[in-house]
């Protein structure tokens, strides 16, 4: 962890948010359109087009988008960029309160996390060796039964986590808030 990344918890994924930091440091605002609550805003390193992404908002809506992985709209309050930058740290994304947020199309942002399983199997006294090969949901099941244990939804639950692009897409959008904030607030 860097510097940057030392005062985030867990919860707040910071190797996730470090990687991405790496990735944007060249990057630039640039506003497309504003108008009240509809605003379109851009985040890229001049020049190219790799790691961009767009922040699209309009009353009660967020939407991102570009080359950081599957676009999100998010829906919420009126103004969504304050609803994501309330103020906190740098890097303080809160993934379980705004995945509820998200437009009821959007899927499951949720995936099989292999350290969570294993966690698990060392919490049940099982040998968490069993989750080594182990990729998936369905992987992890039949590893179960094999091996003749029983689970239930709750637990298939505590071994999921959120996956990459959804938390990176969450770092992208707190991030260029407080990109747009303090661009606002050195116009004032």
């Amino acid at each position: 962890m860097t510097a940057t990344t030392e005062h985030l918890r867990p919860y707040h994924y910071p190797s996730v948010y470090d990687a991405f930091l790496n990735e944007v440091a060249e990057h630039e605002l640039t506003v497309l359109h504003e108008d009240g609550h509809y605003r379109h805003l851009r985040f890229q390193r001049p020049g190219t087009g790799m790691w961009h992404w767009d922040l699209i908002t309009w009353p009660w809506s967020l939407a991102i988008r570009g080359d950081i992985g599957e676009g999100f709209i998010f829906t919420r309050e009126l103004d969504m960029l304050t609803f994501f930058d309330h103020g906190q740290p740098a890097g303080w994304i809160n993934a379980s309160y705004w995945a509820q947020k998200l437009d009821r199309g959007s899927r499951s942002v949720r995936e099989f996390c292999r350290e969570r399983f294993a966690a698990w199997l060392k919490d049940e006294g099982i040998d968490a060796s069993l989750a080594a090969d182990v990729e998936s949901l369905h992987e992890a099941t039949e590893a179960l039964l094999d091996a003749g244990h029983d689970w239930d939804s709750d637990d298939v639950q505590a071994w999921e986590d959120y996956e990459y692009h959804f938390l990176v897409a969450l770092h992208a959008i707190l991030w260029g808030a407080k990109r747009y904030h303090a661009a606002k607030a050195a116009d004032r």
